[in-house]
């Protein structure tokens, strides 16, 4: 995970296995430790059944362990082991509810993930929550988002660009990314560095204009940067078997313009989930 590795062991009490997450941060208080804002946030929404929980918080010498729930797979090695043989359409709807139900949660409460990906996406016996929050941020922090976040594939335009300021909308961009991969097994955007990255987004959905992102413009400008002049491709054509719903919501939060891309609510409202039954939780 960021910040620290994860180890499976066996909880003696309990006979139970969960996973433990060393932080290769030291840390010389337990206090300092439940001030971390990984374990701060994971203790807000530990009562939610699509985030990962949070077990213990253990503390030997300058050592610091987070102590979680053992989940048995995660979304990338789920992919892995069935290469050839992709989701169904249902398979990704009830998976993908599952995680938009979690962000709405996550969101709700006042933070934003910033490093969705594959394998930060936990799978245990078709149930699928959000883990590794290392990277949570406070989505009314007033403080610049200046740190490197997510994965290069499932980094947002704005935050490609060095954006300062950003918030919960790049976790629905990762998701619109991620669906894609669900449903085709390729990932839609596969880029090689940060212009590469960018290239590859123009490529797929368009490059930006002035009327529908001109702070895209701005930032690329501030970085003495143009966009290449691409007119995209219609999403289908990559991934011919998704139905329609699922194309239109992928191409909704994959939109150049934070704003433009649905909210978690609005991303569950989608006719693509018409057939699933959303209760939010306070």
């Amino acid at each position: 995970g960021s910040y620290g590795d994860v180890f499976q062991a066996l909880d003696k009490k309990s006979g139970e296995f969960v996973a433990v997450k060393k932080l290769k941060k030291k840390i010389f208080s337990l206090d300092e430790s439940r001030n971390l804002k990984e374990v701060k946030c994971l203790r807000k929404m530990n009562n939610h059944p699509n985030i990962v929980k949070l077990r213990n918080l253990v503390k030997e010498h300058e050592d610091v362990f987070i102590v979680f729930e053992y989940m048995e797979s995660d979304l990338l090695k789920l992919m892995k082991e069935r290469a050839g043989q992709n989701f169904s359409e249902d398979e990704v709807r009830n998976l993908c509810f599952q995680v938009f139900q979690g962000l709405h949660y996550m969101h709700r409460q006042g933070y934003f993930h910033r490093d969705l990906k594959p394998s930060n996406l936990l799978v245990s016996k078709g149930v699928i929550k959000i883990g590794d929050l290392g990277m949570v941020k406070e989505i009314d922090s007033s403080l610049p988002c200046t740190d490197y976040v997510t994965t290069r594939w499932y980094r947002a335009p704005e935050v490609l660009l060095l954006s300062e300021i950003y918030g919960p909308e790049v976790d629905m961009w990762a998701m619109g990314a991620i669906m894609f991969e669900m449903l085709s097994f390729r990932i839609l955007f596969p880029g090689k560095n940060s212009a590469d990255q960018i290239y590859k987004i123009c490529q797929v959905i368009g490059s930006p204009t002035e009327d529908s992102w001109p702070l895209g413009i701005q930032l690329a400008s501030n970085l003495d940067w143009k966009f290449p002049q691409m007119g995209g491709v219609n999403l289908r054509e990559l991934s011919p078997s998704a139905s329609r719903e699922s194309i239109s919501l992928i191409s909704r939060l994959c939109s150049w313009n934070p704003h433009m891309r649905p909210t978690a609510a609005e991303a569950l409202e989608h006719p693509f989930f018409r057939s699933c039954h959303f209760v939010p939780r306070s």
